[in-house]
């Protein structure tokens, strides 16, 4: 997973702390079950997410320049490199039926690939314990179904709450672990854990900004990190400059396409966890597309802004 995110690079351009996007205080009082939900599941409103200023740094290794596009529900990309310049070194992303990690590094690219309904199936899995779609709850973007609580509120010391939700899986039962802030009713840190309890995936997240468009704040600074069973953990961080709260068409499926395979090593993600060995065979590959354009904060890009 390392090797998806090597390099160097720039970093994100400054965010300005403007009054209209600062956090907003949703509750005085501790709040309910009920309340926090509403809360949680106001982004439900939002159908996608774009920023072409995004730094990824894996392991503390060095800062990429990223940019990222999420439409509900699984198309998904994050792309970039040493620099814009230069080119894309990482390729991450996710269509209505496939997801991807390709890295051209060195004399050795490599193209991991997986249908989601068959990782899904799986329980034994080697390099990533979660689907890379983790990463949108990661970004804030999480809801909840009422009927998958695990009981009440439970108020830490620290003054923050944690709700206790079931993730069912085709391979049984995972726990979700959300920490709100019941202040501000966004999330500050998220666990997930397999069906034997073991922890395999966290997110800490920062740097909230409040986006009128969908009456809730996200973070703007996200580390994440990845534990597999069999494979060294990763830590991803995650730095978004701006956001653009935009409304594509759902029936755009144009960018979401697996990467050119020309020169890869193409890994089937299920086949390696299960220890069969790797064919390199031919997927249903196109060249990628350039996300849409938007526009950032009111500033007059190509495209309409909704805040």
């Amino acid at each position: 997973m390392t090797l998806i995110f090597v390099g160097s690079g720039a970093t994100c351009v400054p965010k300005r702390n403007i009054p209209e996007f600062q956090p907003k205080v949703l509750c005085n009082n501790t709040p309910t079950s009920e309340q926090s939900l509403e809360v949680l599941n106001r982004s439900r409103s939002s159908q996608s997410l774009q920023s072409n200023f995004v730094t990824v740094n894996p392991n503390k290794m060095r800062n990429l320049d990223a940019t990222l596009v999420w439409q509900r529900e699984r198309r998904f990309r994050v792309t970039g490199g040493i620099s814009r310049m230069m080119g894309n070194n990482f390729d991450v992303g996710s269509n209505d039926e496939w997801f991807w990690m390709a890295v051209r590094d060195g004399m050795n690219p490599q193209l991991y690939v997986a249908r989601h309904a068959d990782f899904e199936s799986q329980s034994q899995r080697r390099i990533l314990p979660v689907s890379p779609l983790w990463i949108v709850e990661a970004l804030g973007v999480i809801a909840v179904d009422p009927q998958q609580l695990m009981g009440p509120p439970v108020q830490r010391p620290d003054g923050l709450m944690e709700l206790n939700t079931m993730a069912p899986s085709p391979t049984g039962t995972y726990t979700r672990t959300i920490v709100v802030d019941p202040k501000f009713g966004y999330t500050r840190q998220l666990l997930l854990r397999d069906p034997s309890g073991r922890m395999v995936a966290t997110a800490n997240q920062l740097e909230h900004e409040f986006y009128p468009s969908i009456g809730m704040s996200l973070p703007h600074h996200v580390v994440i990190q990845l534990i597999p069973a069999l494979d060294p953990p990763t830590e991803i961080d995650i730095t978004i400059g701006k956001y653009a709260v935009i409304s594509l068409d759902p029936y755009q499926v144009t960018g979401y396409e697996l990467p050119h395979s020309a020169g890869y090593q193409i890994i089937n993600l299920v086949q390696y966890s299960q220890g069969i060995a790797q064919a390199v065979t031919p997927i249903p590959v196109a060249p990628a597309a350039a996300p849409p354009n938007t526009a950032y904060r009111g500033v007059p890009w190509d495209g309409p802004l909704f805040r």
